[in-house]
């Protein structure tokens, strides 16, 4: 186990989501809740599951962007039915991670949240998240896939040299 500061956490696992094939936004939204489910002591099984099997955060994330949706119509509370534990505890993480506020409740197999989407979420951050050492492997792995190639032509011209002209 080791610490790292928060946005190390929520950076690498970006990279390792996107390592994963995980769409940008996707891997973007799983970082911030990768960071928030770790800080708030979530376990790291299930966050190496999603990584092993991105069709669970693409399917998570698509779960999220309806509640979100339908909050934004209502303004009433959403309900999210998920049986899954591992995944429920990842969707409340996720909700936790957005940046307003929610009031978030589990009933069984459902959450319950309401968003108030114009309200700035107050959940502070903490400076430090533990990570154990095979989650951190992990995702360090999948993060080197999104890496540029070492070769002579990249270290002479640099990632995306030549794509765009200077005036």
């Amino acid at each position: 186990m080791t610490d790292r500061s928060w946005t190390e956490v929520q950076a690498l696992a970006v990279k390792a989501a996107t390592g994963a094939a995980v769409p940008p936004a996707q891997a973007l939204a799983f970082g911030a809740m990768a960071a928030r489910h770790l800080a708030d002591g979530g376990a790291e099984a299930p966050l190496a599951e999603a990584l092993r099997n991105p069709a669970t955060i693409l399917t998570l994330a698509h779960q999220i962007e309806a509640a979100i949706e339908a909050a934004s119509v209502s303004g009433e509370t959403v309900s999210i039915a998920q049986p899954d534990g591992a995944h429920r505890t990842m969707l409340i993480s996720w909700l936790a991670s957005r940046p307003c506020q929610a009031e978030i409740t589990t009933l069984s197999d459902d959450i319950r949240v309401h968003l108030s989407l114009k309200d700035p979420s107050t959940r502070t951050r903490p400076a430090r998240v533990t990570v154990g050492g095979a989650l951190f492997d992990q995702m360090q792995d999948l993060a080197a896939r999104t890496y540029v190639p070492d070769s002579a032509a990249s270290r002479s011209g640099g990632a995306g040299a030549g794509l765009m002209e200077l005036d």
